[in-house]
């Protein structure tokens, strides 16, 4: 098949060994989702105003934070956290006839109204991230992109098979989407090979990473380490995905 410009992102993400290609574009759409943020996006007024409502999660923010420049980040933090406060003080006026209130057989529920309000505000407050939702965005297209390539694309699904597999979290992507993405009988096929490949992946992770472990028994100090040394970092990208230069 012909390379397309919205094939080649999924192409250069196999051609990398690597443990999840998938998680390979999440990392590069999550630092240029950090970089903008603290860049170009400092300069969008609709960009700005969308996410001094949403904000972003605690490991965006810690991304964030990681980056030499505190300046962006100061300004996003000052108008972010003034639209939380805004928030909080119409709630506020919502529950101030509390506390005079008296409890009764018809106002008994007051409380947990209110109580729910704050929780839901808080917890759409926790669950929403710029950064986050535009990845999420992204890479449900990449997934229909290489579904499609693997349907229609030999040479890819020659490199689809020579992988080390994906991690559980875009596994179940992929097992999620391959029927929306691929006609017929191909769609079982796919199943069929990903789960194939994934089992194989799994098995040989699972070799390394108790290889590490028998490492630590004097026993086995004479034991060539082989490919284990690097064993709990990609055992934890194969389970649940990478992880950023601060966590290792």
């Amino acid at each position: 098949m012909k390379e397309k410009i919205y094939t080649i992102p999924v192409n250069e993400a196999y051609d990398k060994d690597c443990e999840c290609p998938l998680c390979e574009l999440e990392r590069k759409l999550e630092e240029e989702g950090v970089q903008y943020a603290l860049g170009a996006a400092m300069m969008e007024p609709d960009y700005r105003i969308e996410s001094n409502a949403k904000g972003y999660c605690r490991r965006h923010f810690s991304m964030m934070f990681a980056a030499p420049n505190k300046l962006p980040l100061a300004l996003i933090l000052d108008t972010h956290l003034n639209e939380l406060r805004s928030k909080l003080k119409k709630l506020e006026k919502s529950t101030k006839s509390l506390e005079t209130e008296h409890a009764g057989l018809f106002k008994k529920n007051s409380a947990g109204k209110a109580s729910e309000e704050i929780s839901e505000m808080l917890e759409k407050t926790e669950k929403s991230c710029m950064i986050c939702e535009k990845m999420e965005h992204t890479m449900v297209r990449y997934i229909d992109v290489l579904l499609y390539m693997w349907a229609n694309d030999d040479a890819f699904k020659e490199k689809f098979d020579k992988s080390k597999g994906v991690c559980l979290r875009h596994f179940k992507m992929l097992a999620e989407n391959c029927t929306k993405s691929i006609k017929g009988d191909k769609a079982g096929q796919f199943l069929a090979a990903l789960i194939k490949k994934e089992n194989a992946e799994l098995d040989r992770i699972q070799e390394d990473i108790h290889k590490f472990t028998l490492k630590f028994d004097y026993r086995n100090k004479d034991m060539e380490w082989g490919t284990a040394k690097d064993a709990p970092v990609r055992t934890i990208e194969k389970i649940a995905g990478y992880i950023t230069e601060s966590e290792e």
